[in-house]
């Protein structure tokens, strides 16, 4: 989960942070808002200045896409992973953990994901 480390964030796969996203253009997310960490541990590890997340929404459209986060979270409402909008972002842009999602979930994320990039 998150830990700040002399600037260093330690993040684990699924977890969801709230953090700043944008400025965006279009249907592009911005703003604070929750992302799902989507980057493998090996990433994460490697990487250690950037986060590879999705973000979060609270509107339900009813997309095939957007997966519906479950597991222990401070969220304040039913909300969902938007697969379609993978983006890379410096780690200083999070404020704080909101929790993890479960397993599963983080597979069908990372599924719907794989499936955009071809993989």
């Amino acid at each position: 989960m998150f830990v700040a480390h002399e600037r260093r964030m330690s993040l684990v796969p699924g977890e969801v942070v709230w953090m700043t996203f944008g400025p965006g253009r279009g249907r592009e997310q911005e703003g604070r808002r929750p992302g799902v960490v989507v980057a493998s541990a090996e990433y994460l590890d490697i990487v250690d200045t950037l986060v590879i997340v999705v973000p979060v929404t609270t509107r339900d459209r009813g997309w095939v896409n957007h997966v519906e986060l479950r597991g222990d979270l401070a969220l304040p409402a039913r909300s969902w992973a938007m697969t379609e909008q993978v983006v890379t972002l410096a780690r200083d842009r999070i404020h704080r953990s909101l929790g993890v999602v479960e397993a599963e979930c983080l597979a069908s994320i990372r599924g719907l994901v794989g499936a955009f990039l071809g993989t």
